[in-house]
C-alpha cells in the first residue's frame, strides 16, 4: 500500500501537463500571492521594509504548482503587486522568491544535480562579492546557516523529500520543512546579492561600511529564517492534509 501510494505521488508530481492547466493554476497562485504581498506581517532585520504573508507560501507553491507554475504564479503575482508594494530592486523583487520555489520544485522533481549546482553558483558568487561578509567573529562563517542548508542538500536527505512527502506522517512535515529550509537560505542569499547591488553598488555605499551593517545582523538572521521555515512548514503542512486527494499513506503501527 505505501510502496503503491507513494507511485502515485511520483506520477502526479511528474506527469507532464497541458500548457493550459499550468497557465490556470499559475494564475490563481498569482492571484493569491499578489494579495498575500499586500499584508505585511514582521519586521525585516537591518532594513526597513517587513516581511509580508506571501513569503511563508513559497513551499506550499512550489508543491502543489511544480516548476513551471510555480514560477509563473511568483514572477507574476510579485510584478502585479508593484502598485502596493513598491519595487526595491529595480523589478527585479520576484527573484528570491523565484529562487525559493526553484529549489523546492527541483528536489521533487528528483533533479539534485541541478538544484545543487545552482545553490553554490549563488552562494559563490555572493562570498565573492566585495560587500559580503566573510566571517562574523572570530572563525565562524556569516553564511554558517547557508553552510547547513548546503549540506541538508547535498546529503541523502534530501534526496528522501519526494518519498517523504507523500506518507501521512511525521516523515512529510520533515519533508516540507527540508524544502522550506533549502528554499529560504538560497531566498536570502539571491535577497542579499540584489541588496548589496542596489544599495551598496549601485547606491554608493562602500564596502566596508556595507560589512559592518552584515556584522550588526550576523547573530539575528538565523533567528529570522528559522521564524520563516517554521511558519512556511506549518501552513505547507496544514495544505496538504487539507487536500482531500493527495496521497496518504497511513502510519505504521
Amino acid at each position: 500500500m505505501k510502496a503503491k501510494l507513494i507511485r502515485e505521488w511520483d506520477t502526479m508530481h511528474d506527469m507532464p501537463q497541458s500548457k493550459t492547466r499550468q497557465i490556470a493554476l499559475a494564475s490563481v497562485l498569482a492571484a493569491v500571492y499578489f494579495v498575500l504581498r499586500a499584508i505585511p506581517t514582521f519586521q525585516m532585520i537591518g532594513v526597513s521594509g517587513r516581511f509580508t504573508a506571501a513569503d511563508f507560501i513559497l513551499t506550499s507553491v512550489a508543491i502543489i504548482a511544480g516548476t513551471r507554475s510555480s514560477v509563473l504564479a511568483v514572477v507574476a503575482g510579485t510584478i502585479l503587486a508593484y502598485p502596493v508594494r513598491s519595487p526595491v530592486f529595480f523589478g527585479f523583487d520576484f527573484v528570491p522568491g523565484l529562487v525559493n520555489v526553484l529549489a523546492a520544485s527541483l528536489i521533487l522533481s528528483k533533479r539534485f544535480l541541478i538544484v545543487r549546482g545552482a545553490y553554490i553558483i549563488i552562494m559563490v558568487a555572493y562570498l565573492l562579492s566585495p560587500y559580503s561578509l566573510l566571517f562574523g567573529y572570530g572563525y565562524i562563517p556569516f553564511t554558517w546557516l547557508h553552510i547547513v542548508a548546503l549540506a541538508v542538500l547535498v546529503s541523502p536527505m534530501a534526496e528522501r523529500v519526494p518519498v517523504w512527502i507523500a506518507r501521512n506522517d511525521s516523515h512529510r512535515v520533515a519533508a516540507i520543512a527540508t524544502l522550506a529550509f533549502v528554499g529560504t537560505m538560497l531566498q536570502h542569499l539571491a535577497g542579499g546579492l540584489l541588496y548589496e547591488t542596489a544599495v551598496g553598488l549601485l547606491g554608493g555605499i562602500s564596502p566596508s561600511s556595507f560589512k559592518q551593517f552584515w556584522y550588526a545582523i550576523f547573530w539575528l538572521y538565523p533567528v529570522e529564517r528559522i521564524v520563516i521555515v517554521a511558519l512556511s512548514t506549518i501552513t505547507a503542512t496544514a495544505l496538504l492534509r487539507s487536500l482531500r486527494t493527495w496521497p496518504s499513506v497511513p502510519e505504521q503501527g
